[in-house]
């Protein structure tokens, strides 16, 4: 009878959704943005560079020189975050599944740096080390990817989560071919409450409870505008020009001065390595997105969108209020961010991620909002 009710017991704290197991930690689900893509100074906008990187003939050293100095004790170690890599939930059992693992490793060891990721910055300034940082997210992702990598999340130990996370979806969702296909403001909201409420349904919460923080929406459109980003000076393909030059060029390489590899496997890399935001994103980068109409729908679609988050928030907190009152979690929406100002040194090599200086701007905002 006693070992009866001893199983009993276990089962009971089993499917509570409480557990001493849950940890003191920070998760980052998002875009581009979330993963360090193109923050290290060194990236160049051309393939044969990133080539290079990626053999290992050229490295991406990340040194204390790099930070703004209100960072570097707390990144004094530069220790590496976690990666999570993609779930088997993802797994369609065919060459998708091996295609996307492929994309992520090149991704992962060409463009991206995560010591230099603003979620990186914020649980190393809240103290948290560095293996309980967790970055979940996905380069060219957007909001209907939320849940995705609220699974990633789930299943990265066991169903534990961390005390704090973040999803931030900011640039994707204003990617299309056309500005008839961009997301939609209120399919934007659902696809975060979507999100979070997979970390309810599937997840375990901190013992002190889990939070959730939604960054409102950055001004994206002034990383277009923004004189000084326009007049940054870049390498594109090996030519030195500024932004605005770039964008006129349409990123495009000088057909007189492609980049040459005698390795056979060059060619493929360099057919979507750098990836061209015109093809990823016209309604950002195409000659039509400077139409002044245009400028004013993206504009108004981004104070849609915040408005979306802010719902979102708002919805989850009631549902999970009225439906799983015992679980422990709760979501805030961060309205720093919607104010941020961005300038030349924020913007990265590609004249539209955001360089270390950006992350950390990013970083300080998310930071004021963080409990």
């Amino acid at each position: 009878m006693i070992v009866i009710f001893r199983i009993f017991i276990v089962i009971q704290f089993l499917i509570s959704g409480v557990t001493a197991l849950a940890f003191d930690g920070i998760a980052i689900l998002g875009d581009s943005s979330s993963t360090g893509a193109a923050a290290h100074p060194k990236l160049e906008f051309d393939s044969k560079v990133l080539w290079d990187i990626f053999n290992s003939v050229n490295d991406l050293p990340v040194d204390l020189a790099l930070y703004p100095a209100e960072f570097r004790s707390a990144v004094a170690a530069l220790q590496r975050p976690t990666r999570v890599p993609p779930s088997v939930r993802e797994n369609d059992g065919g060459s998708g599944w091996i295609w996307h693992n492929l994309t992520q490793k090149i991704s992962a060891r060409t463009l991206e740096e995560h010591r230099l990721s603003y979620g990186y910055l914020i649980g190393r300034k809240l103290g948290i080390p560095a293996s309980d940082i967790l970055i979940a997210g996905e380069n060219g992702t957007t909001a209907r990817h939320a849940w995705i990598h609220a699974a990633r999340l789930v299943g990265a130990r066991q169903r534990e989560l961390p005390s704090r996370v973040i999803f931030y979806y900011t640039g994707n969702d204003l990617c299309a071919q056309s500005y008839d296909e961009i997301s939609e403001a209120e399919e934007y909201g659902e696809e975060l409450l979507r999100g979070m409420k997979y970390l309810v349904l599937n997840g375990h919460a901190d013992a002190q409870g889990t939070r959730i923080f939604i960054p409102g929406f950055l001004p994206v459109t002034s990383l277009l505008h923004e004189r000084s980003i326009l007049e940054r000076k870049i390498k594109l393909h090996g030519e030195e020009m500024t932004c605005q030059e770039a964008r006129a060029r349409l990123f495009a390489p000088n057909p007189n001065s492609r980049p040459t590899d005698p390795d056979p496997r060059f060619q493929f890399f360099s057919a979507f390595i750098p990836p061209s935001p015109v093809l990823l994103c016209p309604t950002l980068f195409s000659k039509a997105a400077e139409d002044s109409a245009r400028q004013s729908f993206l504009a108004n679609r981004i104070r849609a969108f915040r408005e979306a988050q802010k719902r979102a928030v708002s919805e989850f907190n009631q549902w999970r209020g009225s439906k799983y009152p015992a679980k422990s979690f709760e979501a805030f929406y961060i309205e720093a961010t919607e104010q941020l100002k961005f300038d030349g040194a924020d913007v990265a090599g590609d004249c539209f991620h955001l360089s270390i200086t950006g992350q950390a701007k990013v970083a300080t905002a998310i930071l004021g909002g963080v409990k």
